[in-house]
């Protein structure tokens, strides 16, 4: 017998998703928030409260739970793939700086908060802990898992709105750190505080489980991988690992989420082949990542805001602020620039899936006290998963890492009558008779609404040595240098620089200013893509672009890329077909 409530929510899960997708996007909100929130009014939560059938059950997530896994699985392999030893050594001692200062600012205000809000407050006391006991161990877990950060929610918003730059890079690195540090802090605070007994080597294997089964399977996948050849056969070994790591965590007794995260880590560090394998994860995971969220609304109990009080609202509040002062003043102790500090902040508001993972292993150990915990943090996760992906959007947004042209709402390709009349126009067409199709031109897109703001820039005394090690880490053969002031003065082309590689003598005598190549091909950002496809075609061996202010030549506005461009007309062409 077929289980009618999997296929109704199955159903309602990608009907609803693109309706709540599609309203989103209607009013200016990254697409996430719209599948939270469809999964909400979807789910049970609500469907008591309003009194309606849900047509995503309470059976039916339970049934769900593997696809959420492995959408779940997927995320992590894919934050530990931002996360690889590559993007370490370009941002060296200073990642470690900020996420120290900002996860360390943020623990102290929740646990400090917390524990004193239950001491003079709540009195809340749990046998067998005293009153001040019980206020340390609350604050203690409540600290711990507000380091975490939803990797899910951080990047689909990246995803949506193509954001890319030092901004983002910094953020998908600091996300995978807090939820290291994060689970590993709660596994210690576990086995000191309820099982002190079993000694410290099942310690060290809970920590050392997921670094063996992670990365032993990264490392197996990433030899395996070189026999293979077809985008199919990359899905199939991708998928098998991850299924195979989470039988091997159960298993083991280990945390799942970081095994997945380590496998991502040593698979993107090991792999020559990582990039087509996350592009061949890349074309199947969007279905189960719009799955996961709307099932990630659906488990949201709306009841649980009227539960969390005092505590949830202290824990709300403070974890806000530690995240952003925490990475605020850590990005400045780090020397990070100006706007990376303003905005790396608010993209660390969202909250969900490991947090909530943390608090009901919480809850399983410690009776009362943890089903307390998973109380407040399952209310507090409502908020922090519908604020939280408008604060990514509108961080990186600031950061101007996202296009402009991925900030505005695109209109429906054809109105109702109009789809219909091409439905029947297309139908006469399959029989013989010939159908029409207009497009308008996008050209006149501007410059500015593609171009990336937030670049990488080389200053023009930097020793060749040093320019060098940052190529190395760079995935662009063309970068901007700017002088001691900031003021644009020239490109440096890897391609022009090659043959000194051979030349170790003059090392040390060239900087970055030696290396410039006469700039010809400067954008400005009110060029229309008309304009910049005919300097494309005159200058076939450039695919990177300064844009400059008309008014001030020397001021740097940001690049653009040749993929930008294709990007554009392919959107532009995929909304009109």
């Amino acid at each position: 017998m077929v289980d009618l409530h999997i296929i109704l929510a199955l159903m309602a899960i990608f009907i609803g998703a693109l309706l709540g997708g599609r309203l989103a996007a209607l009013l200016h909100v990254p697409r996430v928030t719209g599948y939270l929130l469809t999964g909400l009014l979807l789910g049970p939560s609500a469907a008591k409260i309003f009194g309606y059938p849900a047509p995503i059950s309470t059976l039916a997530l339970d049934d769900l739970q593997p696809l959420t896994n492995l959408a779940l699985a997927l995320i992590m392999m894919n934050v530990g793939g931002q996360f690889r030893m590559e993007s370490l050594r370009r941002l060296r001692w200073r990642i470690f700086v900020l996420s120290g200062f900002e996860s360390s600012l943020t623990f102290i205000l929740v646990a400090l908060g917390c524990a004193a809000t239950n001491q003079w407050w709540l009195h809340t006391s749990i046998t067998p802990f005293s009153l001040a006991q019980t206020s340390l161990l609350m604050g203690l877990f409540f600290g711990v898992i507000a380091i975490a950060t939803a990797p899910a929610a951080t990047m689909m918003v990246i995803r949506e709105y193509e954001a890319e730059g030092p901004t983002t890079s910094t953020l998908l690195s600091l996300v995978g750190l807090n939820n290291l540090l994060s689970v590993i802090a709660f596994l210690c605070a576990m086995h000191w505080v309820f099982s002190p007994e079993e000694g410290n080597l099942v310690l060290l294997w809970h920590l050392t489980g997921p670094l063996l089964i992670g990365g032993g399977i990264g490392l197996i996948i990433a030899t395996w991988s070189q026999r293979l050849e077809l985008a199919s056969e990359f899905k199939c070994i991708i998928l098998g690992a991850l299924f195979s790591i989470s039988i091997l965590s159960e298993i083991t007794e280990i945390n799942a989420l970081l095994c997945h995260l380590i496998f991502g880590i040593v698979l993107a560090s090991s792999s020559p082949r990582w990039h087509q394998l996350y592009a061949a994860i890349k074309q199947i995971d969007y279905p189960l990542y719009v799955a996961f969220f709307v099932l990630a609304g659906a488990s949201l109990h709306i009841e649980t805001l009227l539960h969390i009080g005092s505590l949830g609202v202290a824990y709300v509040i403070l974890r806000i602020a530690g995240k952003w002062w925490g990475a605020r003043w850590g990005a400045k102790l780090a020397s990070f620039n100006q706007r990376e500090q303003q905005t790396i902040g608010m993209t660390l508001m969202a909250q969900a899936g490991v947090a909530i993972g943390l608090a009901s292993t919480l809850a399983e150990q410690w009776d009362q006290g943890g089903h307390l915990v998973e109380a407040v943090i399952l209310g507090s996760v409502v908020v922090f998963e519908l604020v939280g992906p408008l604060s990514v959007r509108h961080g990186l947004v600031l950061s101007g890492e996202v296009p402009i042209l991925s900030l505005l709402r695109k209109r429906a390709p054809q109105g109702a009558i109009e789809g219909l009349h091409n439905v029947v126009d297309h139908f006469r067409s399959s029989l013989g008779l010939p159908a029409g199709h207009n497009v308008k031109d996008p050209g006149d897109i501007l410059v500015r609404h593609i171009m990336r703001q937030n670049v990488e820039t080389i200053v023009n005394d930097t020793p060749f040595n040093k320019l060098l090690r940052f190529i190395s880490h760079s995935r662009y053969d063309r970068f901007p240098v700017v002088d001691g002031a900031g003021r644009f003065v020239g490109i440096i082309d890897y391609t022009e620089i090659r043959n000194l590689l051979f030349e170790p003598e003059l090392a040390k005598l060239i900087v970055a200013s030696d290396l410039l190549v006469p700039n010809h091909c400067a954008l400005g950002p009110d060029q229309s893509l008309r304009e910049v496809l005919v300097m494309m075609r005159r200058h076939r061996h450039i695919s990177y672009f300064p844009v400059l202010d008309p008014e001030q030549p020397d001021q740097l506005l940001g690049v653009l890329r040749q993929n930008d461009v294709l990007a554009a007309f392919r959107s532009f062409n995929t909304d009109i077909d």
